[in-house]
């Protein structure tokens, strides 16, 4: 056998079996999906929102944005969540403020409305 005809057969082996490995390899999982909850609540007001760390359910941020309808020169706005924790803020129309941040595990109720409790809304994390 030539050298060359040799050359072709050990490529002709060598193709074969990456094709072999390539069939048969079993295909990569795909990255599990984190499966959080949503990350924000809206009525026509004002939003409520988390932010979540990087490769975690976990809260790390929660903030309100006004919406459109709510008056001109904004609202004031109770929000309150886990560990008896209460805060005022005024929202404007557009402009998010952060309320919390720290680190919460998922699955606590963060909650917002006008002083008084007009337009409550509540996100479970």
């Amino acid at each position: 056998m030539s050298s060359s005809s040799r050359l072709l057969a050990v490529s002709a082996v060598i193709a074969a079996g990456m094709a072999l490995g390539a069939a048969v390899a079993p295909a990569s999982p795909a990255p599990a999906a984190l499966g959080c909850r949503p990350d924000s609540v809206h009525n026509p007001w004002f939003t409520l929102s988390v932010k979540r760390a990087l490769l975690s359910c976990d809260v790390v941020e929660v903030g309100v944005s006004g919406g459109g309808a709510i008056p001109p020169g904004g609202a004031d706005l109770s929000v309150w969540g886990p560990d008896n924790f209460q805060h005022l803020t005024h929202a404007e129309a557009g402009m998010y403020k952060t309320v919390w941040r720290g680190d919460h595990v998922p699955g606590a109720q963060w909650c917002a409305s006008f002083v008084g409790d007009a337009g409550e809304i509540c996100l479970t994390s």
